[in-house]
């Protein structure tokens, strides 16, 4: 798994790959919650290969922050990609600001 945040454009945008499951919550939340510093962010989850409840309530969450926190925390899944299966089998999809793949840099 891996957690790159590319602060050079604007919106700053963190991509993470590999997996958001259980087994990786630990070593990725605090690098996740710490995309609440910015006032908009990007989180790119399209290359995620596994997404469980676990990973998926842990999204909620951070979006939930963000809202209380007026920040912009929008999240790019891709069409087909395991991230947006996961989120829209769990029912989360509602819950998130989602953005399409070509509105990542407005």
């Amino acid at each position: 798994m891996s957690f790159e945040l590319d602060i050079l454009h604007a919106p700053p945008t963190a991509t993470l790959t590999g997996e958001l499951t259980i087994m990786t919550l630990g070593e990725l939340q605090d690098d996740l919650f710490s995309l609440l510093n910015f006032a908009i962010v990007v989180l790119d989850i399209s290359q995620l290969e596994a997404l469980d409840g676990c990973g998926a309530q842990l999204l909620a969450l951070l979006q939930q922050e963000a809202n209380q926190q007026n920040k912009s925390l929008r999240i790019r899944t891709g069409e087909e990609s395991v991230a947006q299966q996961a989120l829209s089998q769990l029912g989360l999809l509602p819950m998130l600001t989602m953005v399409r793949p070509q509105d990542g840099h407005q």
